[in-house]
């Protein structure tokens, strides 16, 4: 699927970080501040810091919309974390993904940038955009914070142009599975999810979300 294409090559900005101590993490942390620009990832000692590109941004607030549309006319809750940072210090790990959800109201209150996910149970769906693999694989991290579903915007340069995949993966016990069908959203599919947004290339968003709106209203 063409993903509004460039001329430019379109890369991210990855700096790896080796041999950081939790506390020293922690300590990253309250140097950036809560304006962070940047996407993070820890396991164990290592730390990638990702700045996203305006195709992470656009990917995710697509799939942002769509989700609130379908709520909305499935009549579901849906409450946005935003790119909330997933913790599990007992482990050394931490993950942020692009944007989390509960499918219902949290648990309790959710205040601040980071989640600790063993005081507070994991959102139940994030989404997760990349442009090419981390030096940390992301996917077994959110196995680790207990997420039950990830939908993972790929996307790659190819001749100038940036094309995306959309995978959702669902959480078993045997761990993820790659599936077609949303577990969260039973009624959306890897195909209709991929052809919104390409709705929303040639229709534009408005357009497109009202296309959505009148397929899946009660």
């Amino acid at each position: 699927m063409l993903f509004f294409g460039k001329k430019n090559v379109i890369t991210e900005k990855r700096i790896l970080l080796k041999k950081v101590t939790w506390p020293k993490f922690t300590e990253i942390l309250n140097e950036l501040g809560n304006d962070r620009t940047v996407n993070l990832t820890y396991d164990r000692g290592r730390l990638e810091l990702m700045t996203p590109q305006d195709i992470h941004d656009r990917a995710q607030r697509l799939l942002d919309s769509l989700l609130i549309v379908i709520a909305d006319e499935a009549d579901e809750t849906l409450h946005g974390l935003g790119s909330i940072l997933l913790v599990k210090a007992q482990n050394g790990q931490a993950i942020q993904p692009f944007a989390a959800y509960y499918l219902d109201y949290p648990p309790m209150p959710i205040r601040g940038l980071e989640l600790d996910v063993t005081s507070i149970a994991p959102p139940d769906l994030v989404i997760d955009v990349m442009l090419g693999e981390g030096a940390i694989p992301r996917l077994p991290m959110f196995e680790s914070m207990g997420i039950s579903e990830v939908w993972r915007y790929r996307s790659q340069v190819t001749e100038g142009a940036v094309q995306g995949e959309l995978e959702i993966w669902q959480l078993t016990s045997a761990g993820y599975r790659l599936t077609e069908m949303s577990l969260a959203f039973p009624e959306l599919s890897v195909i209709r999810i991929q052809a919104f947004i390409a709705e929303s290339d040639t229709l534009g968003l408005s357009k497109a979300l009202t296309l959505l709106r009148s397929e899946f209203a009660r």
